[in-house]
């Protein structure tokens, strides 16, 4: 047999084991285990949060530290802020949600003040059960887990070529820091189930807003593994 021929057939054999291969066997308990799996994506404007409160068990929002004004901002990125967390949270008083906090300007010179703060507001609402916090910077989001804050580490996406030098060193990050679950879009759900298949997955479903999507969603949602899914739906399509 031709040596590139069989070159070939040994890398493509190779890469089926990696890809199929478990990576690592750790576990987490978790943050949220309930079956009602379906939380709303990206609630900034307070004028949706009655509703949706209704329809959802959880919000996931975006949030940015001002170290300026000692603040979290509500916003997406480029968006000008009008919503504070403390404001948020406060408009949430009167409902039992759950909070995926994306925290996206997290960095060495805003984390210390920005454990405390939120700690304070977690603690002035008697929330800090129902936080979880998500980040890329799994080193600095551990500081908020020693803070007794559930922690969310935002994988990178599923790649074809990049994601086999990326998976040792995501690992032993997991290993080291051992957030509660691990994040990341619809995507890559399954490559990280198979890699690491004992970890809770929350994930996201960006702009899947179709009526065909709903079938996707509900694939995702019946996985042992995947504890929360958010949904660009206006409503709970599952009640």
């Amino acid at each position: 047999m031709n040596k590139k021929i069989i070159l070939f057939l040994i890398a493509i054999f190779s890469y089926v084991g990696f890809f199929f291969y478990p990576s690592s066997k750790i576990s987490s308990k978790g943050f949220y285990n309930l079956n009602d799996k379906l939380w709303a994506h990206r609630v900034l404007n307070l004028s949706e949060i009655d509703k949706l409160g209704k329809e959802f068990a959880g919000f996931e929002l975006d949030v940015f530290y001002n170290k300026k004004l000692n603040q979290f901002d509500v916003k997406y990125y480029g968006s000008l802020y009008d919503v504070t967390l403390d404001q948020y949270f406060n408009s949430c008083k009167d409902l039992s949600l759950k909070y995926w906090i994306d925290f996206k300007n997290l960095n060495e010179n805003n984390v210390i003040d920005a454990v405390s703060l939120l700690d304070t507001l977690t603690s002035k609402y008697s929330i800090k059960a129902d936080v979880i916090i998500e980040s890329k910077k799994i080193e600095l989001l551990s500081r908020f887990k020693k803070h007794g804050f559930s922690i969310s580490y935002w994988l990178p996406d599923f790649h074809i070529i990049k994601s086999i030098f990326q998976i040792n060193n995501t690992v032993k990050n997991i290993e080291k820091f051992m957030p509660d679950v691990i994040s990341m879009p619809h995507s890559s759900v399954s490559f990280y189930s198979k890699k690491i298949p004992n970890y809770p997955i929350h994930c996201w479903t960006n702009d899947m807003i179709n009526e065909r999507d709903k079938y996707k969603i509900k694939s995702l949602l019946q996985r042992e593994n995947v504890k929360v899914v958010l949904t660009d739906f206006k409503y709970n399509f599952l009640k």
